[in-house]
């Protein structure tokens, strides 16, 4: 299996428990394993190897670096909580090697809990890529912004099946720059906006569980998906093959609300020999209005998003 991980020096950690957890979930299958950056030190190259190094018969890595003028450009916002880095997936189409038809990209905040060898063997010849509706897949905003059909769908390029021979035949990385360039205020979620204006109406939609999400575990009235999602929903909750710890807020974090953060927390210090450190996401006065808000929270005074209760099967 050809899978793609993008990742910059503040990631690495994150990154390298992934892929132990791909690998320890798919023990019979060999991978290749791309780690898309800027730049690393040796040192970040040496700790991500010895993810693989457990698994070094079944796994190898290999580092591309994209330079530096190609993302110069990008639009990264102030409060954004994600790096310059996301845009890497645009380029894969570039970077990967021709010979490759087939690629499986899965973001580092990421867990693998099952074998994902029916995802990547997934029939994709006519599609651009097999992906998972998002928690705002209904959201008007989206459509109107992004200026496609709602029809259509929005989904979260978190996981992303890629067929790289559609997306050197259609252009998609030169479509994506494009409209980045032209558009760059309707580009809110970066790259994933510019991915889905480009191939709407061309994917192929798959099970929640191949890239459930956070927001899934959590009230539906707090996302703006069709009903008509909710069973699927509801069942891949019970088995999900890959979690995304896509809130701003991870497992490393101590702000963190993910209800299944103690799994990802004891499947580091199981793999590492070693406690994750958990830090703060927020600092100075941020984080003196975080703790309040949790007081606020459990006083019952007010109900805040970042400390709700996970729904319960």
């Amino acid at each position: 299996m050809n899978i793609a991980l993008i990742t910059d020096e503040n990631y690495i950690i994150p990154t390298g428990t992934a892929i132990a957890s791909i690998l320890q979930s798919n023990k019979r299958e060999n991978f290749h394993f791309y780690i898309v950056t800027q730049k690393l030190s040796l040192a970040s190259n040496s700790l991500l190897l010895s993810f693989i190094e457990p698994h070094k018969t079944q796994a190898q890595l290999e580092v591309i670096t994209i330079d530096d003028d190609d993302i110069a450009d990008f639009p990264i916002r102030k409060g954004d909580h994600v790096s310059i880095a996301t845009y890497f997936r645009i380029y894969f189409q570039k970077i990967i090697p021709i010979t490759e038809n087939k690629l499986l990209f899965i973001d580092g905040d990421t867990l693998c809990l099952d074998s994902l060898f029916d995802f990547y063997n997934t029939n994709i010849t006519n599609y651009s890529c097999a992906v998972v509706h998002d928690e705002r897949n209904d959201e008007e905003t989206n459509f109107t912004r992004l200026k496609y059909k709602k029809n259509n769908g929005y989904f979260n390029a978190g996981v992303m099946l890629i067929n790289l021979d559609w997306w050197r035949k259609n252009s998609v990385m030169e479509k994506c720059l494009e409209y980045i360039s032209t558009e760059p205020d309707a580009c809110l979620w970066h790259d994933q906006d510019a991915l889905n204006h480009v191939l709407n109406g061309t994917v192929l939609w798959v099970d929640f569980r191949y890239n459930f999400t956070q927001g899934f575990y959590f009230d539906k009235k707090d996302m703006c998906i069709d009903s008509k999602y909710y069973s699927a929903i509801d069942c891949a909750r019970k088995s999900p093959t890959i979690i995304h710890f896509s809130s701003a807020y991870k497992p490393w974090h101590v702000e963190c609300n993910h209800p299944l953060k103690k799994f990802y927390r004891a499947f580091y210090k199981q793999y590492m020999g070693e406690k994750l450190h958990l830090t703060y996401k927020q600092c100075g006065i941020a984080k003196l209005k975080w703790h309040i808000k949790k007081i606020i929270h459990k006083l019952h005074i007010k109900q805040y998003a970042d400390f709700r209760q996970a729904l319960k099967d």
